[in-house]
C-alpha cells in the first residue's frame, strides 16, 4: 500500500481515534473521520488539513447499522478515488449494559456486540473489496482491540468476548485475503482520554460518589473504551489499579496512533495476522 492512498477511521473524532487520523494524514493518507458525530467530525477535518498535506472529509455513521456503515465506505472511496487502509476504532464499554455472564440481557448483549463486533465486520465486509477494487488493488485493516482481549476485565464479560472476538476475525482475515490485504489488531491499556481524565479528576475532587460520567462510552462519541466506564465506585480504582500495573504509567493517544499508522503504511509490509499490545507493558506483568 503506498503512503498517499487513502484510509477511512471509524470513531474518528476523539480519543485514539483522532490521534490516528492525524497520524496516518501526516505520513501521506487521505482520512475519511468517520464518526456518529458529525460535528465533532469536522472539527477533526478542520485540524487536519490545517496541520498537513492531506485531504479530509467528515462522514457520519454509526456503525452497528449497515446500511450506514456501506454508505460511509462508499462516501470515503468516492471522496479520495481509492480506499487503501480501514482502522476499525469505534466501540462502546457500558457497565450498565455489560456485567458478568449470568446476568447479561438481550439488550445490553445486542448493544455491546452490535458496535464491538458487528461494527467491525460491516465495515471489513465492504471496505475490503473496496480496497480491492482501488488504488493498487491492495490494503490494510487495522482492528483496535484492547488488553480485554488479552486479560479478564471482571464485570465486562461481553466487552471482553467482543475484543477477544476482534482478535480472531483479524487473523481470519490475514490468512483469507493474503497477499493482498493485511490484518493485525492493536491491544491499548490505559490510556489518557477526556472520558478517563473527567472521571479522575471528579473521583479526585468528589471522592467515589463523585461520579464517573457516562455509563455508556463509545469512541465515535465521546472517547476510547480501553479501560471500562461505568459504576462510580468500581470505575475510579479499577483504572488506578491498571495505571498502578503498568511499567510505564497512563499511555497517550499518540502512542496508540503511532502504533496504528505503522500498521497501516508498507514500514510494516511483512506484518500481518498479528496482536501487538501498546499497553506500557501491563500485560508483562
Amino acid at each position: 500500500m503506498p503512503d498517499n492512498g487513502a484510509a477511512i477511521v471509524t470513531g474518528g473524532a476523539s480519543g485514539i481515534g483522532e490521534a490516528t487520523c492525524h497520524a496516518l494524514a501526516a505520513r501521506g493518507l487521505d482520512v475519511a473521520v468517520a464518526d456518529l458525530d458529525p460535528e465533532e467530525a469536522g472539527r477533526v477535518v478542520e485540524a487536519v488539513t490545517a496541520a498537513t498535506d492531506a485531504d479530509a472529509t467528515a462522514v457520519e455513521v454509526d456503525v452497528s447499522d449497515e446500511a450506514a456503515v456501506e454508505a460511509a465506505v462508499d462516501a470515503a472511496t468516492d471522496a479520495f478515488g481509492r480506499l487503501d487502509v480501514l482502522v476499525n476504532n469505534a466501540a462502546v464499554a457500558s457497565r450498565e449494559a455489560d456485567g458478568p455472564v449470568t446476568e447479561v440481557e438481550d439488550a445490553g448483549f445486542d448493544f455491546v456486540t452490535g458496535v464491538n463486533l458487528r461494527g467491525p465486520v460491516y465495515a471489513c465486509k465492504h471496505a475490503i473489496p473496496a480496497m480491492l477494487e482501488t488504488g493498487d488493488g491492495t490494503g490494510v485493516v487495522v482492528n483496535n482491540a484492547s488488553v480485554a482481549a488479552l486479560v479478564a476485565e471482571p464485570g465486562m464479560d461481553v466487552y471482553t468476548a467482543t475484543k477477544g472476538a476482534l482478535v480472531s476475525l483479524t487473523r481470519s482475515i490475514a490468512v483469507e485475503y493474503a497477499p493482498e490485504i493485511r490484518a493485525n489488531t492493536v491491544c491499548p491499556g490505559v490510556v489518557r482520554t477526556p472520558m478517563l481524565e473527567s472521571v479522575l479528576e471528579e473521583t479526585d475532587d468528589a471522592g467515589d460518589e463523585g461520579g464517573a460520567g457516562d455509563a455508556n462510552v463509545n469512541d465515535a462519541d465521546e472517547a476510547d473504551d480501553e479501560a471500562g466506564a461505568g459504576d462510580a465506585t468500581d470505575v475510579p480504582d479499577n483504572l488506578r489499579r491498571m495505571i498502578d500495573d503498568t511499567p510505564l504509567g497512563i499511555g497517550d493517544p499518540d502512542a496508540i496512533a503511532d502504533a496504528v499508522a505503522f500498521l497501516a503504511t508498507d514500514r510494516s509490509r511483512y506484518v500481518t495476522g498479528a496482536t501487538i499490545p501498546v499497553d506500557g507493558g501491563f500485560t508483562a506483568r
